[in-house]
């Protein structure tokens, strides 16, 4: 062997409410999710694609394979043959080249927080970027770019030296690409617009091999695509991210005694309705020993003796516990997230137009029969994510409203069903109310729930799907399949 070692990531369409959905373990035996190789790879073949690869190649002999193939969502256990640590954007042209000269599934992996595991497969080849995770940052023109195996954290803390930020998700630990081109949900989303929103350019790899560049004036069709269309068109080795001037900021939680939860609910409503869009709010309601409670998680960026005048209604409604303080961006990002340690977990989520009594009594009812680790997150869409036009980004989610994420953890396997059953039963019980869905929170996967999630842009992405990759190889997604009918 040489040096290198052998060792071995507006309108929704009308489908949106009432279509039948999968349940959990169903999703994953008939979708992607589950596509598995049973054929060992040749060694000879592995062994090529190690000298040739400047990154790691890992396969189930090595002492690293278990750490490489684990990934955020513990609930999926799958074996890849290859997982290609790359180096660069070579490595990944190389990798995508081996999967398909030998027909083998294929994941890519950054942050590894795929809701449905999307990151690992069984049998195939994972193309796994987060050892390209460097950032540079431009001050003077307020531009950040990032490899795509950057995190969250990692975009945060090198634009945060100079005063700069980015919507960049609420949890540390994800990956910039996979939240970016699903859209990208953050706290300053109300003020500057989703991740997707602040992407000046990318450079993506395609199926063929080539090294492209995708902006407003370079392949614009894929630039579109790329923003909240996924991993569908080619992989993303870097990110390019417009910065604003974020410093210390407003931020905390409110948490309140249990019960009360749609009067608290009813209020939070209203105090939404009325919040500019410096200020980012969303609820947390989750079950606990001494019942249901509700918390709700600030964050505002202006000053904080107005944001202090902001939320006095919220403390007027007398939290048991309120550490909404002034801190560093940084630190309110890494306190505002859920789900940061890696769990099983499943987790999907509806988009509600409005929280309307309905609405609330149905997601009250949800959380007195919750397991012990059942959670409802509802997430306000409104301000900046909603004035772009639907079709102006392949991300369509810009109706204003709520984003409720439904979650069951659990850590023994006697307490998967449960939580599972739960899940779907909450995400049916909110169906009625439901117009759409934000594709990086769903833990489903079927056609009709990629159409809902796409709406009025579904078309035009089946068409540039056929343009960048007509065989489908980069499938291992919430696929947008070339060959699916655009009208259906």
């Amino acid at each position: 062997m040489n040096r290198r070692r052998f060792v071995r990531q507006t309108a929704f369409a009308a489908a949106a409410c009432g279509f039948p959905l999968r349940a959990f373990c169903e999703s994953r035996e008939r979708s992607g999710t589950s596509e598995k190789n049973d054929t060992p790879l040749p060694a000879e073949s592995i062994r090529k694609l190690a000298s040739a690869t400047v990154g790691n190649v890992i396969t189930p002999d090595s002492a690293q394979y278990d750490k490489a193939r684990s990934i955020f969502n513990r609930a999926f256990d799958r074996r890849p043959a290859v997982v290609v640590q790359c180096a660069g954007a070579t490595d990944v042209a190389r990798a995508l080249d081996f999967a398909q000269n030998h027909n083998v599934p294929l994941a890519v992996r950054s942050g590894g927080h795929s809701r449905l595991g999307y990151g690992i497969c069984d049998g195939g080849v994972v193309i796994d970027l987060s050892a390209m995770k460097r950032v540079e940052v431009d001050p003077g023109k307020q531009v950040a770019r990032a490899q795509a195996g950057a995190l969250v954290r990692d975009l945060d803390e090198a634009s945060q030296r100079f005063g700069l930020a980015t919507t960049s998700g609420g949890c540390p630990t994800v990956g910039i690409a996979g939240l970016t081109l699903g859209g990208g949900e953050g706290r300053l989303m109300a003020k500057f617009g989703a991740a997707c929103d602040n992407l000046l350019s990318a450079k993506v790899v395609t199926v063929d091999g080539r090294l492209v560049d995708a902006s407003p004036t370079s392949n614009p069709d894929l630039f579109w695509a790329i923003r909240g269309g996924g991993g569908n068109f080619g992989v993303a080795t870097a990110l390019e991210f417009q910065l604003h001037l974020v410093n210390q900021v407003l931020s905390g939680a409110l948490n309140y005694p249990p019960g009360r939860i749609p009067e608290l609910l009813h209020a939070f409503v209203h105090f939404i309705a009325e919040a500019p869009d410096e200020m980012d709010a969303f609820v947390q309601v989750l079950q606990t020993e001494r019942g249901p409670k509700l918390k709700i998680d600030l964050c505002y960026f202006g000053d904080p003796r107005t944001g202090n005048d902001l939320i006095r209604p919220l403390r007027a409604l007398k939290p048991q516990d309120d550490n909404v303080k002034v801190m560093s961006y940084l630190e309110a990002q890494a306190a505002g997230g859920f789900l940061l340690a890696p769990v099983a977990h499943f987790q999907t989520n509806r988009f509600l137009p409005e929280l309307s009594m309905s609405a609330i009594s149905a997601i009250a009812a949800a959380i007195d029969r919750a397991p012990a680790a059942g959670r409802v997150v509802i997430v306000a869409l409104r301000g900046a994510i909603s004035r772009v036009s639907a079709t102006d980004t392949a991300f369509a989610l810009r109706q204003p409203g709520y984003e409720v994420d439904i979650v069951g953890t659990w850590s023994a396997s006697d307490d998967k069903a449960a939580a599972v059953r739960w899940v779907q039963t909450t995400r049916d019980s909110l169906q009625p109310f439901a117009r759409g869905v934000y594709v990086n929170q769903l833990g489903d996967t079927s056609e009709q729930l990629v159409r809902a999630a796409y709406g009025p842009n579904y078309a035009r992405l089946v068409e540039i799907k056929k343009k960048y990759d007509p065989a489908n190889q980069l499938r291992l997604n919430q696929n947008i399949n070339p060959d699916s009918p655009a009208n259906k």
